[in-house]
């Protein structure tokens, strides 16, 4: 019984970091109907300027500061370079599907020659301190993990559900044309959209490097198990993207645990398989086709 609660926490803490990758995926989603292939790169950069800031004498607190202000900036620039052309209908929404993995591939190699390729971590406020679990110890980061999760998604449901910004995004991603013809500012809701998935990667990237050694190449796996958990979930649903990571993160655990490493990395792929042959628009979405750009 001890080792089965171990292993639900520890889920649920691995589950928490697909489910803040998901959370920005599914975040820019809903607010612009586009899917950036970059989200990932920019977990990343959060991690590293926070490590970087770490090193640099400062404390926990200074170093997340740091990483949400950069993603954040950095989250505004690709904004203004996506939703310009779009604003004015001079690109297809493949064109920038397109133009976010180009995007990655270049961060990517910026990284390793801004910050180096070896492996960072950034200590959070418990490290070192466990909770027991009878004669087991979980790591009080994996705590903090779910606690983080929990609290990005409540602003970020609060700012697209309670706010007339928040219903502007939305607006936006349900028809982009029927938005401007409306009056919506699409071109500033765009970008607020892709600045605001920006923060919760910075955050996430933080919170994640608290447990994993971080590199520029972490980019690809955090990108993928995130659009792992926002598709199981729905991409539409930000909901549907903490639901998503937090099951596949379970099941991976509980898979390595008491099955194998082989079939534990085969989790996602097959409970991602599963959903799409099975319920397509995601355990949450609604039924209707997602279009990703």
């Amino acid at each position: 019984m001890d080792q089965l609660a171990y292993y639900l926490v520890i889920g649920l803490g691995i589950g928490a970091i697909y489910a803040l990758s998901g959370l920005g995926i599914a975040t820019l989603f809903t607010g612009s109907g586009l899917a950036n292939f970059a989200h990932g790169d920019l977990m990343v950069l959060g991690a590293l300027v926070a490590a970087s800031t770490a090193s640099a004498g400062h404390g926990y607190l200074p170093a997340l500061a740091a990483a949400v202000v950069v993603t954040g900036a950095v989250g505004a620039v690709l904004g203004m370079l996506f939703a310009i052309p779009l604003r004015h209908r001079r690109a297809d929404i493949d064109v920038v599907l397109i133009g976010t993995l180009g995007v990655a591939i270049t961060m990517t190699n910026l990284f390793g020659n801004w910050f180096g390729r070896r492996h960072q971590r950034v200590d959070s406020p418990v490290a070192g301190e466990f909770l027991p679990i009878g004669d087991l110890r979980v790591p009080l980061h994996y705590l903090l993990l779910i606690g983080g999760a929990v609290l990005v998604f409540g602003a970020v449901h609060w700012l697209h559900r309670r706010t007339d910004v928040g219903l502007q995004l939305r607006a936006v991603a349900s028809s982009l044309p029927a938005a401007r013809d409306a009056g919506v500012r699409v071109g500033r809701m765009l970008m607020i959209s892709w600045t605001v998935a920006a923060l919760v990667a910075g955050v996430a990237g933080v919170l994640v490097a608290g447990v994993l050694p971080i590199t520029p190449e972490s980019a690809l796996p955090l990108g993928l198990n995130g659009f792992a958990a926002a598709i199981v979930g729905g991409l539409a649903n930000p909901l549907g993207a903490i639901i998503g990571g937090l099951v596949i993160g379970v099941a991976e655990t509980f898979a390595g645990g008491y099955l194998n490493d082989t079939i534990r990395a085969s989790i996602a792929p097959l409970v991602l398989l599963g959903v799409l042959l099975l319920r397509p628009q995601g355990l949450l979405g609604p039924a209707r086709a997602v279009r990703a750009g």
